[in-house]
């Protein structure tokens, strides 16, 4: 009897789970026949694609909507272009538009650079007249962007500051600045994988926080095998009580890189000056690649609390436990500067 009843309830469920993928291939609203233009990049994927679609409220279900392409075969048939679509088409019909029509938009390419800020980043679109000034802010401030990663984020010009995520990206002439920075945010949303939502918390960090030091990793180190070293450095710093004293931080202050810091740059009075408030920033100083926030979530096991750039002046460390190793360091490099 019991083996019966099991075999009802699994009955019911597969003939549940058939019915709502039925329904979800169905239009949206058949009488609703109001014309939403699309826009899809070159080289989009699926996943991409079956996001514009629910965004745009054309699609009832992300994954039924991609089982169905699965299923039908046509997934690398897709082409990019302007699209118009109704909510009254089915599903069917609308992969038969998105597979067979679409008219070539002219698209323009920008590239943000890895440790860019949100000021960078606006100056480089505004200057290739992808977006104004006032579009793009609006949009930091007050844009609603629906992910996981953005939970504890403050309002104000720097909410987004370390999720746009430094890249080569390709959008359509005309296209607004929501859908720009929705293109950043979806591809640091796509990197960020669910383990490092596990490992921020085993650390017991949140994402932000991760974003933050890794920021200042990115900023601080050039080298790739420095960075998980350079992660240890400023949590050794945080645990003993110290202060994280990042030159980096206090750049994100001036708005400028500068090679060497002054005294007065350090006794500048902001939060995100490590120089004199202790803990991490209130946030991150750029928008960091992910071999950074990696660094921040796995770091080096060491005893380092200092660092210094090298005397070879190719953007590599000495660090020490030491502080008088760290001042013979620091006199190798200013030595090195003053005779290069």
């Amino acid at each position: 009897m019991v083996v019966v009843l099991i075999i009802v309830v699994l009955l019911a469920g597969v003939a549940g789970g058939f019915l709502a993928y039925e329904n979800s291939l169905k239009a949206v609203d058949p009488l609703d026949g109001a014309e939403i233009t699309i826009e899809i990049p070159e080289g989009t994927p699926v996943d991409g694609i079956a996001k514009i679609l629910k965004e745009n409220g054309l699609i009832k279900n992300v994954f039924f909507f991609k089982f169905y392409v699965n299923r039908s075969g046509s997934g690398g048939d897709f082409r990019q272009g302007s699209f118009a679509l109704t909510k009254a088409m089915p599903v069917g019909e609308i992969v038969t538009k998105l597979t067979t029509t679409g008219s070539a938009a002219a698209s323009v390419k920008f590239t943000i650079p890895e440790g860019y800020n949100i000021v960078q980043i606006k100056n480089r679109l505004v200057e290739n007249g992808i977006v104004t000034e006032e579009a793009f802010m609006e949009e930091i401030r007050n844009g609603e962007f629906d992910y996981r990663f953005l939970a504890d984020c403050p309002p104000g010009d720097e909410r987004l500051e370390g999720f746009l995520y430094p890249d080569t990206y390709e959008v359509f002439e005309g296209e607004d600045a929501h859908s720009v920075i929705g293109r950043m945010l979806e591809n640091f949303d796509s990197k960020f994988k669910d383990e490092y939502y596990t490992r921020a918390e085993e650390r017991g960090i949140s994402v932000r926080d991760a974003v933050t030091m890794g920021s200042i990793i990115e900023r601080e180190s050039k080298a790739p095998e420095e960075r998980p070293v350079m992660a240890a450095v400023f949590y050794n710093r945080l645990d003993t009580g110290m202060k994280l004293e990042s030159c980096a931080t206090v750049q994100y202050i001036l708005g400028e890189p500068k090679e060497i810091l002054t005294y007065d740059d350090i006794a500048i009075d902001s939060p995100y000056n490590t120089y004199i408030y202790s803990g991490l920033p209130p946030g991150p100083i750029c928008n960091p690649r992910m071999a950074s926030i990696e660094a921040a979530l796995y770091p080096d096991s060491n005893d380092y609390i200092f660092f210094v750039l090298s005397p070879a002046l190719d953007g590599t460390h000495n660090f020490s436990v030491d502080y008088d190793d760290f001042l013979d360091y620091k006199a190798e490099y200013e030595n090195a500067i003053a005779n290069r």
